[in-house]
């Protein structure tokens, strides 16, 4: 599955504006809403949102129904450490004081981060246990 560019910004974009809207913290929004904003049909919705999953830009939950998500916007964290790159923030430190507390607070985002992956790992692994419970039934209903 690949987005054109265009599109992965579009969404990029539209994630980091609710995003600071909200303050950085998890937000619920509708389906519809994010299509209307995004002039996307909803089959690229769709696309687009596990394509963003997948690659650790947003993290999504369940919402109150079928029609609204619940979303976390990680880009910011992940990608500003991306591309700014350790090293070049460590050149443009001038005192040892601003170093140390630019250190502590990439690791405190860098923590935030692996959170949320293993979140998204414990959530995979409940969803392969459903998907082996519910095999093996078939497999007992097809031996009977």
């Amino acid at each position: 599955m690949k987005l054109k560019d265009k599109t992965y910004k579009k969404f990029v974009d539209y994630f980091d504006k609710i995003s600071k809207k909200y303050d950085d913290s998890e937000f619920e929004i509708a389906y519809s809403e994010i299509q209307r904003e995004t002039g996307v049909a909803s089959i690229t919705l769709k696309k687009a949102l596990q394509i963003l999953e997948k690659d650790g830009i947003i993290l999504m939950n369940q919402g109150r129904n079928t029609r609204y998500g619940k979303f976390k916007f990680l880009a910011n964290k992940a990608v500003s450490s991306k591309d700014q790159g350790i090293i070049k923030n460590l050149d443009s430190v001038d005192d040892e004081e601003t170093m140390i507390n630019q250190l502590f607070s990439q690791i405190k985002n860098m923590s935030g981060v692996i959170e949320q992956l293993r979140q998204r790992i414990r959530t995979e692994e409940m969803t392969i246990s459903v998907i082996l419970d519910r095999l093996a039934e078939v497999e007992d209903k097809l031996h009977k």
